[in-house]
């Protein structure tokens, strides 16, 4: 027995160790519900504090959910605590009122609600530490196995995600209890962990078990196919970001040509990681199909999340529904204006003598170029646009709404509320893509003159 818990606390040093879970001399956040796999891990971080180089301290989190029981395991984690000789911060909460106004399961709610506090303690330079274990990871892999999941969904339990560590996460439920077993720790058991009712308690109590038979080393088996495929999934990211830079287009969309070109594998990825950019969560299979429809035969369609996928000439549109993008205001600094999304608009003052030197000066061939007479000092505004607006475009003798020019440059519905437009002394003076107005532009007459440019993010 003896050489077996030394064998499980190898383990554990070893991936605390392979994942640089903890830098020297952080604090760090323990999730402690009182069970057998958070004791566990707590007694560990303790008794290893000084050659770890840290500062622990214990978080419980009472989610109001099952009474004197909830309280019990409250009480149990504190006393523990003091035993250890740590702080043991405890957050009360009414998961099941919160779930029930934020229109949530109470588990994702709850899941939610910890982190939350988990973060609250947590230290910049900090650690949050969860007990997840191998048998966890199993569970995991098994429940998104269910759902049809890719291979991200497969990837199981990271040990590392921004500043939350998994130190269990190399060992099996069976042996945190030989752990306990061995250094005569107590621990709760939470009664719900007993019923069928939730889906993972019937996976641990039905489907594990018999898995187990067929492979005693079945849940260690699942732990080399998550990290294998976790290098997978780390290759396939670096591939996107780039894709994802080689198929943008001006104007916020991606080249058609260009996604056509990629392999199905990388195709897919792109498509899930642009829509997450656009806002998207939980893309699923069939959304993603569809979208590869469009990419090949044009039209569009919506996704998850509101998102509206189109196509248009040789450009994929992927953004909000127009009616779901609030309108945007940012007073104008001719020095740089920063849009909602991350860009910036720029004004950049230009020797007027040399653009008559350059060319003739006519309003068609100054499409960005404006009177700087017009906008300096007025106090102007840089907005989207607004149900009405309309503006008359140099050189074109008309005035038009905004709605009318778009619809007729085919700009994408998702596109429109994004597109920046310059309001000085209460007109449109400029807008994105379309240029300046006929009483802005620079002509024979101006004496000064700037370039609008918008620098995209990085």
């Amino acid at each position: 027995m003896k050489d077996d818990v030394a064998a499980i606390e190898q383990k554990i040093s070893e991936t605390i160790s392979r994942w640089n879970m903890f830098p020297h001399g952080c604090h760090v956040i323990a999730g402690l519900s009182g069970g057998a796999d958070s004791v566990a891990m707590l007694h560990y971080l303790c008794s290893h504090s000084a050659e770890l180089g840290i500062q622990v301290t214990a978080a419980h989190v009472n989610h109001g959910l099952r009474g004197a029981e909830a309280d019990r395991d409250e009480r149990f984690s504190v006393e523990f605590c003091q035993s250890l000789g740590i702080a043991c911060r405890v957050f009360h909460t009414d998961v099941a009122a919160e779930a029930k106004q934020k229109s949530q399961g109470i588990e994702e709610c709850g899941r939610e609600v910890r982190y939350s506090f988990f973060r609250s303690l947590c230290s910049q330079n900090g650690r949050i530490a969860t007990a997840h274990t191998l048998t966890d990871n199993a569970e995991t892999v098994l429940l998104n196995l269910t759902k049809g999941a890719g291979t991200k969904g497969l990837c199981g339990i990271p040990p590392v995600r921004d500043n939350i560590v998994r130190p269990l996460l190399g060992i099996t439920r069976q042996q945190v209890e030989q752990y306990c077993a061995h250094y005569g720790l107590n621990f709760v058991t939470d009664s719900t962990n007993l019923s069928d009712e939730y889906v993972r308690n019937n996976l641990r109590h039905h489907v594990v078990p018999a898995l187990r038979e067929i492979n005693p080393a079945f849940e260690l088996a699942i732990g080399r196919m998550t990290e294998i495929l976790r290098c997978d999934e780390a290759f396939f990211e670096e591939q996107v970001k780039k894709s994802l830079l080689n198929a943008a287009a001006a104007g916020g969309g991606y080249q058609l040509d260009v996604l056509r070109q990629m392999p199905r594998a990388l195709l897919t990825r792109v498509i899930s990681a642009a829509a997450e950019k656009a806002g998207s969560s939980r893309i699923g299979y069939d959304h993603i199909a569809a979208v590869e429809r469009i990419i090949y035969n044009g039209g569009a369609v919506e996704i998850a999340g509101g998102i509206r996928c189109e196509t248009i000439g040789n450009t994929l549109y992927i953004g909000k529904r127009e009616q779901e993008i609030s309108n945007w205001s940012v007073p104008f600094v001719p020095e740089g204006t920063k849009l909602p999304d991350g860009r910036i608009l720029m004004v950049c003052p230009v020797d007027i003598s040399k653009l008559r030197n350059a060319s003739k000066i006519h309003n068609l061939l100054f499409n960005n170029f404006i009177n700087y007479d017009t906008i300096i000092n007025t106090g102007g505004i840089v907005r989207n646009k607004r149900p009405g607006d309309a503006y008359r475009p140099a050189g074109r003798g008309v005035t038009k709404t905004l709605k009318k020019l778009f619809n007729e440059a085919k700009i994408p519905v998702s596109e429109r509320s994004r597109l920046a437009l310059l309001e000085c002394g209460g007109k449109i003076v400029w807008v994105e893509g379309f240029g300046v107005s006929q009483e802005a532009c620079v002509s024979e007459k101006s004496k000064t003159a700037a370039e609008i440019i918008i620098k995209e993010c990085s």
